[in-house]
């Protein structure tokens, strides 16, 4: 009887080992547990072992079978969580149009709504989505019609309450060329409210870089914007608002010492810290910038995003990759993405330490009209990959 209930946790090992098809599982585990029977083995009372460990061996497996079935859509094919669980929400697949949602855990995934096409950003916890011309909600449905929003618009940029939103749009000019533009805080539904004068918009028909909002924090009263300009040279500039009172806290411009290359600004979620990046094909650098607007650190390569908290960002050396998470305070290196891959978007868990990371699958093709292919990395904040997921594109 010892030796049947070894050969059925070694049949069970092994079984278990290939549970990533579950097809055949059950008979693989039979044939496998009676293969290292002899004929001294074939009594009733090792009959019985036999039978009761096929059935803990069934049971087991059934287990298996319901975990991994909480890991499919549910069978009416939309997203079935609480609209309290915080979501990832992205462009489906084989449908731009729609929106699509998935838990941070990847467990349980399925349809949102519609309206992606020309739109589709999302809030943080994947609650309400921006299409291009309404706020949509976690099941489809339309919340209210985009506020006040001119032809050229910056994209919405949602706040981390989860309600609000902020853009740029241009100020009332009457004179002729560029004209001031506005910081706006927008609840959905109702009507833009003013926050500050700021920055620089193109009139109609000029070509020029879009003021954009690159954090908005009701919750730590402040957004930062920040503005490109491409003559005389290629500088930008950021601003640091307070959004009770439109006061600017800080301000800081950035210019490109040489040509090709690029300058680059990201912020946390809540506007405390802030990452500008100079790029060149030779070398990218990075300063970060605490709540008062004085240099903190500076950084070898280019600062992609943050972590929720702060405490980590994602970045890239001049080649584009890999990507890597380091906590920017000591530079200690926690997750470095597969070789080859450069960055290309991200979310960070909402009051969580989990990041979404989009990294390009085929950036090197020559045809400049093959859409990018994204695939997702789910890192955990001591760069543990916790899953994957290809071809995901954010809302």
């Amino acid at each position: 009887m010892d030796d049947m209930r070894r050969d059925v946790i070694v049949a069970f090992d092994a079984g278990q080992a290939e549970l990533g098809d579950l097809r055949g599982v059950r008979e693989r585990m039979l044939r496998g547990a009676y293969a290292g029977r002899t004929s001294r083995h074939e009594n009733r009372l090792q009959v019985a072992a036999g039978i009761a460990a096929i059935l803990i061996a069934a049971l087991v497996i059934a287990t298996f079978v319901y975990v991994r079935a909480l890991t499919q859509p549910n069978p009416a094919g939309g997203l079935n969580v609480p609209d309290s669980t915080p979501v990832i929400l992205f462009h489906d697949p084989a449908n731009a149009a729609q929106i699509d949602g998935i838990t941070w855990d990847g467990r349980s995934f399925g349809r949102v709504g519609d309206g992606g096409v020309n739109g589709g950003t999302s809030n943080p916890a994947g609650i309400l989505y921006a299409t291009g011309t309404d706020i949509r909600d976690r099941t489809g449905k339309v919340v209210g019609p985009l506020a006040n929003t001119p032809p050229k618009t910056s994209r919405v940029a949602w706040a981390d309450d989860e309600i609000h939103y902020c853009q740029v749009v241009p100020a009332p000019y009457k004179g002729v060329g560029p004209g001031p533009a506005m910081l706006q805080l927008v609840l959905p539904g109702g009507q833009a409210a003013n926050v500050a004068q700021i920055g620089t918009y193109g009139s109609t028909g000029q070509n020029m870089p879009v003021p954009t909002v690159v954090a908005c924090s009701v919750e730590n009263d402040r957004a930062v914007v920040s503005e490109a300009t491409v003559s005389p040279g290629f500088s930008v500039q950021d601003w640091v608002v307070q959004l009770s009172t439109g006061r600017i806290l800080w301000t800081h411009t950035i210019k490109l010492p040489g040509s090709p290359g690029g300058v680059g600004t990201v912020a946390t979620h809540d506007g405390q810290f802030v990452a500008e990046s100079i790029f060149s094909p030779a070398s990218a650098t990075a300063t970060i910038y605490g709540p008062e607007g004085s240099a903190i650190t500076h950084l070898a390569g280019w600062v992609d995003a943050f972590t929720w908290d702060g405490s980590l960002a994602v970045t890239s050396p001049s080649s584009g990759y890999p990507v890597t998470v380091i906590r920017w305070r000591d530079g200690v290196v926690v997750w470095t993405g597969p070789a080859g891959l450069p960055f290309r978007s991200f979310k960070s868990e909402p009051g969580g330490t989990r990041m979404a990371i989009g990294l390009i699958d085929n950036h090197s093709s020559a045809d400049p009209t093959v859409a990018p292919i994204i695939d997702l990395y789910v890192v955990s904040a001591d760069g543990r990959l916790l899953w994957r997921k290809d071809n995901f594109n954010f809302a």
